[in-house]
């Protein structure tokens, strides 16, 4: 092939000029792909840079909120121990003034005695409610799950509590099973049963007589890597609803309700503790701002 430059002089175009043509196009191509993976190899470099940033502050979080929860545990232990030597004192008083009320013949002077003594046992009984509750706290175990027979389960606890005297006489128990609740699969047995052991009897406590129902069903919530997480819901509906009063606040309700409430309100306070260290969460029903029972949920995949 035969061009003529600008100098009206011929060139020829051997096949070695050829490939150096496709060899030039080649390095320029190499050159602009060479640049595009320079800069997705900064893109790279940042992300891991990032990527580790996260890393460390997810670590220095965790390692926050673990010494955080060591320092609650601990001021539980201490509250615990006061509570404890707050009760000897206490004990005595109820003791020294049965030992009075026995040897003083004065109606009058018994009476007003046997009230201070029905005080001092409340402060008593109110300081051991404390200090159970923060041995609980601070105490923390691991809760284990364990595969079972779930319809069977619930069949069983309900069963052993319809049988207690104090639920037997004047309520009527209940259980209700949705169709999406496996008949096997892993629960948190111990924690299921005081859950709602403790529930029942906090109705209980604060229903004459009635009907308490107890509604168990399956929660799909996401699936992740796979696997479809999900998680069991347990509602014990009262009927009719109790007298208390309930509102958004647990320290205020707690507050409005604590000459009604089980153990002046830990017992409620306990139970949900205990729910959030399983990963789950107790919620308080309401019906015209009564309290009408309790919905608690737990994870049932993992």
């Amino acid at each position: 092939m035969v061009s003529i430059n600008k100098l009206n002089r011929p060139k020829i175009y051997t096949e070695s000029d050829q490939i150096l043509n496709d060899l030039s196009a080649e390095l320029a191509d190499l050159k602009s792909r060479i640049g595009f993976l320079e800069e997705e190899q900064e893109q790279s470099r940042d992300m891991l840079e990032e990527l580790s940033f996260q890393r460390e502050l997810s670590n220095t979080l965790i390692e926050g909120h673990q010494e955080e929860t060591k320092q609650n545990r601990e001021n539980f232990t201490v509250i615990a121990d006061v509570m404890h030597n707050l009760k000897s004192p206490v004990s005595n008083v109820v003791d020294n003034l049965a030992d009075i009320i026995a040897e003083i013949d004065d109606q009058e002077t018994q009476e007003t005695l046997r009230e201070c003594m029905e005080t001092a046992s409340t402060v008593l009984d109110t300081f051991n409610a404390v200090e159970e509750f923060c041995i609980d706290a601070g105490g923390y175990q691991q809760a284990t799950q364990e595969t079972v027979d779930i319809r069977l389960f619930f069949r069983e606890i309900i069963t052993k509590i319809q049988a207690l005297p104090e639920i037997k006489l004047h309520h009527s128990l209940r259980l209700l099973m949705d169709r999406n609740v496996p008949q096997q699969g892993p629960l948190y047995t111990e924690s299921i049963s005081l859950c709602l052991n403790s529930l029942i009897k906090e109705l209980q406590a604060n229903l004459p007589s009635g009907q308490i129902t107890v509604i168990v069903s399956r929660e799909k919530s996401e699936e992740k890597y796979g696997i479809e997480l999900s998680d069991l819901e347990i509602e014990i509906k009262a009927s009719p609803e109790t007298q208390l009063e309930w509102n958004e606040s647990w320290v205020d309700s707690i507050q409005l309700n604590q000459g009604q409430l089980v153990n002046s309100g830990f017992n409620l306070l306990k139970i949900r503790d205990l729910l959030r260290k399983t990963g789950g969460e107790l919620e308080v029903k309401q019906s015209q701002n009564k309290v009408s029972g309790f919905k608690f949920c737990l994870p049932l995949t993992y």
